[in-house]
């Protein structure tokens, strides 16, 4: 939600309002004493920049009528920072596991029953060792969030404090096309005025006041205005999720995560079978459980667990099978030679194992 759709919301914004300002008229400003003419270029410069309303006697220049697009293209580029942190802190084999569960997990031939043996080997090789994995999934939730609020107040500052209360005192979007009273058009207003005076060194020491009507704001009132509900649902389901999280370290809701219907061929209760495999799992191994539950059917993630429940299938999925076959050839090489110790003795030649030894000369075995 961060680093794909809101940064492809925030570049998308950006280009529309970029492609206004590029290709058609973003201010018309015509002087109160000669409005059939439009006023000079170097005039409208001035203006893009210095605009100003009057409010409750007192001038609010929009400040940020000319560069708020590129504040757009900043903060799609601060959206991107969660991706570049879980990119470099990902663990390539859970990657590879879940890519692959992600694939093929809605088949229905061997090829699921493959991916749950490779799945309960993975754990049984690496049991205990995932809370890493947690702890820096939790780390770019939190990075998200401050992203988020940064946004807030980053773009509540250039709208000059009235874009955290946009939404809700927009609501319900009544519009004011004579007076532009309502809040969304004191916000954005699309008229204002802009005075020349001897400050600005162009009019010879007099003073000049223009009107204008700034095109863009009719687009921007819709764009912010989408973004702030963007950013709103952003926050909540970023929140949300950092208390799933936090909710794991409870006993009984892990016990309801990892809760499935139970398969007709069952023989124990799923709470037992979840609760033995739980004793043995830390925070780390929960979450990975839980993420490997999202792409795999009932009856195979109860399969999965009803195979970590089982001692002796775990320890025989986390020895390595080199060393297995390692063994089983190091025992076949030692009962060959036991066999051919017994049969190049002859049988019942001693009776005694102690005649097979001379007297005063122990060292050496007597044939």
């Amino acid at each position: 939600m961060h680093y794909q759709w809101t940064f492809w919301l925030f570049l998308a914004n950006f280009s529309a309002v970029w492609y206004s300002w590029y290709h058609r008229d973003v201010i018309t400003c015509v002087n109160h004493f000669n409005a059939e003419t439009q006023v000079r270029l170097d005039y409208i410069n001035i203006c893009l920049s210095y605009t100003y309303v009057e409010e409750e006697g007192e001038k609010r220049y929009l400040l940020f009528y000319r560069w708020i697009h590129w504040t757009l293209l900043v903060l799609a580029a601060i959206y991107y920072i969660p991706r570049k942190f879980s990119k470099n802190s990902e663990n390539p084999k859970v990657k590879k596991l879940i890519e692959d569960l992600a694939v093929h997990g809605s088949r229905y031939d061997h090829i699921e029953r493959e991916l749950v043996d490779r799945a309960v080997k993975y754990i049984a090789l690496n049991l205990n060792t995932h809370n890493g994995i947690y702890f820096k999934f939790v780390g770019c939730n939190v990075i998200a969030l401050v992203i988020d609020i940064f946004c807030f107040h980053a773009l509540d500052f250039v709208l000059q404090g009235r874009f955290i209360t946009y939404g809700w005192m927009a609501y319900p979007f009544d519009r004011d096309p004579q007076t532009f009273t309502d809040y969304m058009s004191r916000t954005f207003p699309p008229y204002s005025q802009c005075s020349l005076g001897p400050n600005n060194k162009l009019l010879a020491k007099r003073t000049e006041l223009l009107g204008c009507h700034l095109t863009v704001m009719e687009l921007y009132e819709k764009v912010f205005l989408i973004i702030w509900l963007w950013l709103i649902v952003l926050t909540a389901a970023t929140v949300a999720y950092l208390l799933f999280l936090g909710f794991m370290w409870l006993p009984y809701f892990r016990m309801l995560l990892l809760k499935v219907a139970k398969p007709p061929g069952a023989k124990e209760t799923v709470s037992d079978t979840i609760v033995n495999v739980l004793n043995c799992c830390k925070i780390g191994d929960v979450y990975l459980l839980y993420r490997l539950r999202q792409h795999l059917s009932h009856a195979r993630f109860y399969e999965l667990l009803t195979r970590l429940d089982d001692p002796e299938m775990v320890q025989l999925m986390g020895e390595d099978p080199a060393d297995r076959v390692l063994q089983q050839k190091n025992q076949d090489n030692l009962r060959h030679r036991q066999q051919k110790m017994n049969i190049g003795t002859p049988k019942n030649k001693f009776a005694d194992p102690s005649e097979m030894y001379m007297p005063g000369n122990n060292a050496f075995l007597v044939e």
